[in-house]
């Protein structure tokens, strides 16, 4: 499977971020589905074919790591990356796959994606 193949969820509350990091990954041949909140994500993942999740951390009324627990419920071999400004690493992000700071920038984000796909047998070339 290449990239092209492979759906990106992107979940952060804050407009720019959201829509730089969905544009950063289209640019590595990504399709990326973009939500607002961890609510808006569950319904994604109810009516769209995802194979990653990228959520921020913190965010109003769901944080990353609550949006973590709930698709690990759902999918429990979907694979989560959280992303944050914050480079404290929450109590409970260990539901997740990763936890990458937003300072490491877009090669540190692409680098992990890469990775944790691999992880979970999906190639990117």
């Amino acid at each position: 499977m290449d990239a092209n193949n492979i759906t990106i969820l992107c979940v952060d509350d804050e407009e720019i971020p959201r829509t730089l990091r969905k544009l950063i990954l289209q640019k590595q041949g990504y399709r990326v589905v973009a939500a607002a909140s961890g609510a808006e994500a569950l319904g994604v993942l109810d009516g769209v074919d995802i194979n990653l999740v990228l959520s921020d951390q913190m965010m109003p009324g769901m944080t990353g790591t609550e949006l973590t627990k709930f698709v690990k419920a759902m999918r429990p071999t979907m694979p989560v990356i959280l992303i944050s400004g914050v480079n404290e690493i929450p109590a409970d992000a260990g539901y997740a796959d990763r936890f990458i700071s937003k300072v490491g920038g877009p090669e540190l984000l692409f680098k992990t994606v890469a990775e944790v796909l691999a992880e979970y047998g999906i190639s990117t070339t």
